[in-house]
């Protein structure tokens, strides 16, 4: 009795509320499918540019930065792929359709990478890694996967591909090159934001939107780069940990500190951070060639667009975008300076 009177009332207000003036239109199924798969294929191809111009601009910074990364190099093909495999639903239908095939298939090659110099080229079909053969079945698909994780740590820098290029089968042997081993990849989010979580670097589609020119991603992206070779995040834990143990002792004392020391613990550091990610950035562009006039630009572009970010605040996670705009102006000085006499152009780290 409780449930019909319950539906009663949701009915009644369903009915009292007010409603448009104007019929929706009539369409058949067909239409809607037809324009839903339009729309599915209009929105991959824009997700796959955005992986391309991704790759783009931060495979030349994970290579020089290798010099910096001794500890955390990985072996790269220098290239990327896709399969309708990978997704779900009507999303596979869609991809089979722009990758056309439902093998792997190359979608970026680096210019005069690895897998450029032996011939890899974008929409070559790869049928096996080391004769580990593609799949679209559970079992193969993770195999193929695995082995191309495999050899980005094999002591052999060599990858032997076999490949279906329109009717004709090739066989590819690829000198892998150095790279740090922290990936850039991107984020579904439209949030402008970029983060480094110690073992990639995490872009998403709003930052990309956001950076419009190369030169500002590429900031966006050493910067994060930055988190993870500078350790970071390690060291946000650690002080975490520190914090926490002041919060348990306060506790056996009766007081409840409600984690107050393991937040404040996680926090400490936070502008010195974010400074150091900025200035090393610049060491990493640099080594990979990149123009750096122009770079701090990027933070009065962040501060038209968040104006509450231009003033110090102390309690803030991150320093003022006028703050970075000066650090980025003097780390460029000198780092010219250290070119025109001759120095190791190398961060200069504390003793």
């Amino acid at each position: 009795m409780f449930k019909l009177n319950s539906l009663l009332v949701i009915f009644l207000f369903l009915t009292a509320c007010a409603g448009p003036n104007t019929a929706r239109m009539n369409y058949d199924t067909a239409e809607l499918d037809a324009e839903a798969a339009l729309q599915r294929e209009m929105a991959l191809k824009k997700y796959l540019n955005y992986k391309q111009r991704l790759h783009n601009v931060s495979y030349p910074i994970l290579k020089a930065a290798s010099q910096f990364c001794a500890n955390k190099q990985i072996n790269s093909v220098g290239a990327q792929g896709s399969a309708s495999a990978d997704f779900k639903d009507s999303w596979r239908i869609t991809a089979n359709k722009i990758l056309g095939s439902d093998g792997f298939i190359i979608t970026w090659v680096a210019d005069n990478g690895p897998a450029a110099v032996a011939g890899l080229a974008v929409n070559d079909k790869v049928i096996a890694v080391n004769d580990v053969q593609f799949g679209t079945n559970n079992l193969q698909h993770k195999k193929f996967y695995a082995e191309i994780n495999r050899i980005q740590t094999s002591k052999s820098p060599l990858a032997k591909l076999t490949l279906k290029r329109d009717t004709q089968v090739l066989n590819l042997s690829i000198k892998q090159e150095k790279i740090c081993g922290y990936p850039a990849v991107l984020a579904e989010s439209d949030a402008v934001n970029a983060y480094a979580d110690g073992k990639r670097i995490v872009i998403t589609k709003g930052m990309m939107r956001f950076a419009q020119d190369d030169q500002d991603l590429a900031l966006v992206i050493a910067h994060e780069l930055g988190h993870n070779l500078m350790g970071h995040l390690d060291k946000q834990q650690t002080n975490f940990m520190l914090g926490t143990i002041l919060d348990l002792a306060a506790a056996a004392s009766g007081i409840n500190t409600q984690g107050t020391f393991g937040s404040a613990g996680a926090s400490a550091f936070s502008q010195d951070f974010e400074a150091e990610a900025d200035y090393v950035a610049l060491y990493y562009m640099n080594a990979a060639g990149l123009p750096l006039e122009g770079t701090a630009s990027f933070w009065r572009e962040m501060a038209a667009e968040h104006p509450g970010s231009i003033g110090s605040n102390h309690s803030a996670s991150h320093p003022a975008t006028s703050e970075r705009f000066l650090a980025i102006s003097k780390t460029i000085e000198e780092i010219k300076h250290k070119i025109a006499n001759g120095q190791p152009v190398r961060p200069s780290l504390k003793n």
